[in-house]
């Protein structure tokens, strides 16, 4: 069931010009389902996600989880400006009003407009439209039976390697089995990139799936695979995998992020204790109120 904004929006706001036209980013649902049906026809794909912080990155600045770095700029640039349609780029810029948008859980940046002028800059085609980046939170939120369906159809059998800072039996219980498994630091990845690289190269072509979960970093991970010609599939599922380990990096969550629970087997569900369950009872209640108007 849809919230009452969404009605509103459609009512009242549907036809509303925006300065930001120049820009196309599939809804939620054409970016999951079109993502889907790839990866059942295709051997290679890349799902290649960019976000706030790659932006803050090419504009030269800091961001929370890493320090500025000129290699990983120019990386990124790089990664942005391959066009494949086996290269799969999501754009968080002017996303499409949907059902999905709720506060804290996806919605448009209020620096749009600074973002699209960092792509004129830097001469990123404009011509193409853009996957979402927020289709796997989303829909561990709003569909967690259908992603599920997902993981179980598509993700869970296949061999693969996996890129991260999460325990390896904590990624298991959202992936699968993970046949290989590379450790790097839960932050500012880039600055070690040459101690942990070379695993990466050497065996990457042994596995179907290869899953980047390095923040930044995993666009660059994504750029090397690509122009070493492996023939698997790269995805980035982003921050999903921290809420299974229970990590608040991120403000949904913070919000709603025990809805992954439903993701899981239920021998790898945590068993809930009567206050957990009446907190995750209280969230999911204020969550449904407050997204009916936010």
């Amino acid at each position: 069931m849809k919230p009452l904004k969404y009605y509103f929006y459609n009512l009242f706001y549907r036809n509303t010009n925006s300065t930001l036209n120049s820009i196309k980013t599939k809804s939620i649902t054409q970016s999951f389902e079109y993502v889907r049906e790839s990866l059942k026809s295709n051997k290679r794909l890349f799902f290649v996600r960019f976000g706030d912080g790659e932006f803050v990155t090419m504009m030269k600045k800091d961001h929370r989880n890493y320090y500025y770095n000129e290699g990983l700029d120019r990386e990124l640039e790089a990664s942005f400006k391959i066009q494949d349609k086996e290269y799969l780029i999501a754009c968080p810029i002017n996303y499409p009003y949907d059902e999905f948008h709720a506060s804290g859980i996806y919605k448009n940046f209020s620096w749009q407009e600074e973002m699209v002028q960092i792509m004129k800059d830097k001469k990123f085609s404009e011509d193409i439209i853009f996957e979402n980046p927020c289709i796997f939170q989303c829909m561990a939120v709003f569909k967690p039976k259908v992603l599920k369906a997902f993981l179980d159809e598509e993700i869970r059998s296949l061999k693969k390697m996996f890129i991260g800072s999460t325990e390896k039996k904590i990624a298991e219980k959202l992936y699968g089995k993970i046949d290989f498994y590379v450790q790097i630091p839960p932050k500012h990845a880039y600055e070690t990139i040459n101690d942990w690289w070379p695993e990466i190269e050497l065996n990457a072509e042994n596995y179907d799936l290869i899953i980047p979960s390095a923040g930044s970093t995993s666009n660059v991970i994504a750029l090397r695979l690509w122009n070493l010609g492996i023939e698997s599939k790269v995805i980035d599922f982003g921050s999903i995998v921290d809420a299974v380990e229970n990590r608040v990096s991120r403000t949904w969550i913070r919000l709603q992020g025990h809805k992954v629970r439903r993701l899981l087997i239920k021998a790898d569900r945590e068993k809930l204790s009567f206050q957990k369950k009446f907190l995750f009872l209280r969230k999911d209640i204020k969550f449904y109120f407050r997204n009916q108007i936010m």
